[in-house]
C-alpha cells in the first residue's frame, strides 16, 4: 500500500488550526460569518489545500465552524456552540482559558468528581484499590523530596474515575485534568497546599475502601472547594491588576 507522505503530523495540524483560529481574530470574524474559500484560506496562509482542508475537518469535529451544504463553511460562537474539547485545544497550543471557563470547569469538575466518588465506592475493585494506594504512595515519596505533586494528583483523580467503571465519566475528566495541569503545577508549588492535598486524597481512599459514600463525598467536596476558593481569588487579583 502506498504511503501518504502528504498527510501532516498531529503537530503540524495543531499549528495549522492555531494559524486558521488567529488569523480569523485578526480579522475580525464574527459568529455566523462565511469564512473565505478553501482555495482563498489557502493562499492567505500559505498553506496546501489538502492540509487546510483536514485543519478545518477537526474545526468542524469540534464545533468551531459549521459546514452548510452548497453554502460554504461558517464560524460558530465559540463561547456557547463549541466543544469542550476546544478549549482544551487551545489551551495546550498556548492560549490560556478565559477566568470566566476557569471557574465554570470547576463548577463542572465539582460535579463530575462527586460522581466519581459515589460511583467508585459502589463498584472499585482490590485493582482499583491497588493503584489508588500507588499513587499516594508516589505522591508521599515526592513529597518528603520536596518536589511539585500536579502529575500524581492527576494520577490519584484519574485513578479515582477509572474507579467508577464508567469510560464517559473517565473521558470527561481527563479533558479537565489536561485543561488544568499548568494551573496545578502551580498550586501544588506552595508545599503546604501539596501536603494538604495529599492528606485529603489519602482521606477519600480511605472511604471508597470502606464503600462509604457520604464521608468520601464530603471529603471531596471540600478538596474541590479549597481549589476553586484559591483560583477565584487569584483571577480575581489578575482582573483587578
Amino acid at each position: 500500500m502506498p504511503v501518504a507522505h502528504n498527510a501532516p503530523s498531529l503537530q503540524q495540524e495543531k499549528a495549522l488550526i492555531w494559524r486558521i483560529l488567529d488569523h480569523l481574530r485578526d480579522r475580525r470574524f464574527e459568529p455566523g460569518e462565511r469564512l473565505p474559500s478553501e482555495r482563498d484560506l489557502a493562499e492567505r496562509l500559505g498553506v496546501g489545500r489538502n492540509a487546510l482542508r483536514e485543519a478545518l475537518a477537526t474545526l468542524i469535529t469540534l464545533r468551531v465552524v459549521e459546514s452548510r451544504p452548497n453554502s460554504g463553511i461558517y464560524l460558530r460562537k465559540l463561547a456557547t456552540e463549541s466543544s469542550f474539547e476546544t478549549v482544551v485545544l487551545l489551551s495546550e497550543m498556548g492560549s490560556p482559558p478565559s477566568p470566566a471557563d476557569v471557574i465554570d470547569s470547576m463548577e463542572v469538575r465539582r460535579t463530575l468528581e462527586l460522581q466519581a466518588v459515589q460511583l467508585a465506592c459502589e463498584r472499585r475493585t482490590d485493582e482499583d484499590l491497588a493503584r489508588i494506594a500507588a499513587t499516594l504512595r508516589d505522591a508521599d515519596t515526592l513529597l518528603a523530596q520536596k518536589g511539585n505533586i500536579a502529575d500524581y494528583d492527576n494520577e490519584f483523580h484519574m485513578a479515582l474515575a477509572e474507579a467508577s467503571h464508567n469510560t464517559v465519566l473517565v473521558r470527561l475528566l481527563h479533558a479537565f485534568y489536561r485543561l488544568s495541569l499548568e494551573r496545578r503545577r502551580d498550586y501544588f508549588s506552595d508545599l503546604k497546599r501539596a501536603k494538604d492535598s495529599a492528606n485529603a486524597h489519602r482521606k477519600i481512599a480511605e472511604a471508597v475502601e470502606k464503600r462509604d459514600v457520604e464521608t468520601g463525598m464530603k471529603v471531596m467536596e471540600r478538596h474541590i472547594g479549597n481549589g476553586k476558593h484559591y483560583w477565584s481569588e487569584i483571577l480575581k487579583a489578575r482582573t483587578a491588576d
